[in-house]
């Protein structure tokens, strides 16, 4: 276990591999362990970061510190803290994606690039448990397609009123015009069987599309784990964005499903 320090406070992270930076951040059910797969398999090529944010996992908790501004604030504290060179790429999912592109608009030069995992873009494409229910009894609801050693073995952890403070604020927003406005290249993934945070549609159907350096796929058998659910085509994905001139290749989804048989 790593700790590093902002005031009196205590931030938990894990490090592991050598190369360009990567900064994996975690949301709503959960904590940085269920990156740890994608870490090992990105280990050879990439030094990745995972930390728990405020009020989850082992980091500190604090009322005051359950809002979206101090999570964006804690990125920047945590890479400047560490010492980790800029530019970053960050990944983000859920809760943790939310923050990712809040802190890439606030501070663009600091991104390399992007990874959107189960991005909450309007609160109506969230599930409404999150705002007032307990961590434990919402996983046990979503059943086997969303147990996860990783998952499970954490979420005691979790602070309820930090998962239901933070939903409650992202309930309210729309993050369709801030995805469009950021400037760093930007990959979004979705399960398209998730329930937590469901994939655009309706009126946001269009931001399916790739353009303007922003890419989507769906992965039409995941849920809202795809790291750890599809390991082999979740890290291929993340591996082939960060290193492929041509990321034309991302959109098919028939296209995971060879590389990886």
């Amino acid at each position: 276990m790593s700790i590093t320090t902002v005031g009196s406070h205590l931030i938990h992270y894990e490090v592991l591999g050598r190369g360009e930076p990567l900064v994996f951040i975690h949301g709503w059910l959960g904590s940085w362990r269920y990156w740890w797969p994608s870490m090992q398999a990105l280990s050879s090529r990439h030094r990745s970061f995972a930390f728990d944010l405020w009020g989850f996992g082992d980091s500190s908790k604090d009322l005051e510190r359950y809002s979206l501004p101090a999570y964006v604030e804690m990125i920047d504290q945590f890479i400047n803290q560490l010492g980790i060179m800029k530019p970053v790429t960050l990944v983000g999912h859920a809760l943790g994606a939310v923050a990712a592109l809040q802190y890439t608009n606030k501070y663009p030069e600091n991104i390399e690039k992007l990874i959107l995992v189960a991005l909450p873009l309007q609160g109506s494409y969230l599930e409404p448990r999150l705002l007032d229910s307990d961590p434990n009894a919402i996983l046990k609801t979503l059943g086997k397609a969303n147990s996860f050693q990783e998952v499970d073995a954490e979420i005691r952890k979790t602070d309820q009123t930090a998962m239901n403070a933070l939903a409650a604020q992202v309930a309210q927003i729309s993050l369709a015009n801030d995805l469009v406005s950021c400037s760093r290249p930007t990959l979004i993934v979705f399960g398209d069987q998730d329930t937590v945070v469901r994939p655009p549609g309706g009126d946001l159907l269009h931001l399916r599309r790739s353009i303007n350096n922003r890419y989507y796929v769906g992965l039409d058998t995941c849920h809202h784990f795809p790291m750890l659910q599809e390991k082999a085509v979740f890290n291929r994905l993340l591996m082939d964005f960060l290193h492929n001139e041509n990321l034309d290749e991302l959109v098919p989804k028939e296209y995971w499903q060879r590389r990886v048989r």
